[in-house]
């Protein structure tokens, strides 16, 4: 079995375990609609991990999804302000998404600036807009129509949030891409070896772009949901959802050096965070603390992973060891 296999495994039983201890808390907590119910608070870090999980992948970063999705809310608000019709608007927007995630691409691969420092610079940029946008003074943009709101509170199958529904298929979708096509084999090769992927003649620079341009895609997305959800945009709604993001995907399993993850492992990861932010919600933890929890969460993931990196090479290392020695070993003939 492989080591992703194995951590996706060990992440779901981590999942099961924590929902029976808050379940033991609060009985209500394991009812099925609640507990269906409140996915709807922490899908939109979900739709992120996804495509972040690609730039991981590629041995990149983003740090701007959370101003791309503020900057992205807002405009949706805005153009809705201005008479565009609001599914219209959500479109729009995911397109200035994909946009943004371009900008982010091109200065990254064009520039040869690390991705920490770009995305560090965009974060800033995109999130001053937000806030100009909207106008600090009004904070808020709302009175949006009740079919969009169904968006993020409405259920099908009368149990289902429709919010959920949508996560499942673009796992799907994401997991398809990355196992099954050969661009999500170009993203794995440029991860591991960037050099080689280049000798190999694969359009590198393109393929760090795309996903970028994925994430911003993504961050439009949760922009459009988590509007739906709250029934208002805010020009600081996506602020600090970075961290939470890559929280997410490298509890999932992705290797934050690059070159390995998964999309189940970000869609467990994102499940993990967000049933133990709603169980502590429950018990009545404070938000600071629930941040020095899941920074805890993080340190451990990425220790984990550099553990399980290290014993993989030893153990590669010992059988390479021993085949030399028994293909040098005298035969008994000699």
């Amino acid at each position: 079995m492989s080591e992703s296999r194995i951590w996706s495994l060990a992440i779901a039983l981590l999942l099961l375990v924590e929902i029976a201890i808050f379940g033991v808390l609060s009985p209500d907590f394991i009812n099925p609609q609640n507990l269906l119910a409140s996915t709807e608070n922490f899908l939109p870090v979900g739709f992120m991990a996804f495509s972040m999980t690609l730039v991981i992948i590629t041995g990149g970063i983003d740090l701007s999804v959370g101003s791309m999705m503020s900057l992205c809310g807002v405009v949706m608000g805005l153009l809705w302000q201005h008479g565009v019709n609001i599914w219209m608007a959500a479109g729009l927007v995911i397109i200035l998404g994909a946009f943004l995630g371009l900008i982010n691409g091109q200065v990254i691969v064009r520039t040869g600036i690390q991705p920490l420092i770009a995305t560090l610079a965009t974060l800033f940029i995109y999130g001053s807009l937000a806030l100009v946008l909207v106008g600090q003074g009004e904070g808020s943009i709302y009175g949006f129509p009740q079919s969009y709101l169904q968006l993020g509170t409405g259920v099908v199958f009368k149990v289902v949030p429709i919010e959920l529904l949508v996560y499942v298929l673009m796992a799907l979708v994401y997991g398809f891409v990355l196992r099954f096509t050969s661009f999500g084999r170009q993203v794995y090769f440029v991860g591991n070896n960037e050099s080689a992927a280049l000798y190999s003649g694969l359009p590198v620079n393109r393929i760090k772009t795309l996903t970028y341009v994925l994430s911003g895609c993504m961050s439009g997305v949760a922009a459009v949901f988590m509007g739906s959800y709250f029934a208002s945009v805010r020009g600081d709604m996506g602020s600090n959802y970075e961290l939470i993001v890559i929280t997410a995907c490298l509890v999932g399993g992705v290797n934050v050096f690059g070159g390995s993850g998964t999309i189940i492992g970000a869609f467990l990861g994102t499940f993990l965070l967000g049933i133990l932010q709603q169980g502590l919600n429950m018990v009545n933890v404070s938000s600071v603390e629930q941040s020095v929890v899941t920074g805890v969460m993080l340190i451990a993931a990425v220790g984990l992973q550099q553990l399980s990196g290290l014993f993989s090479r030893n153990r590669r290392k010992s059988k390479a060891t021993s085949q030399v020695a028994v293909d040098t070993a005298p035969s008994a003939r000699d």
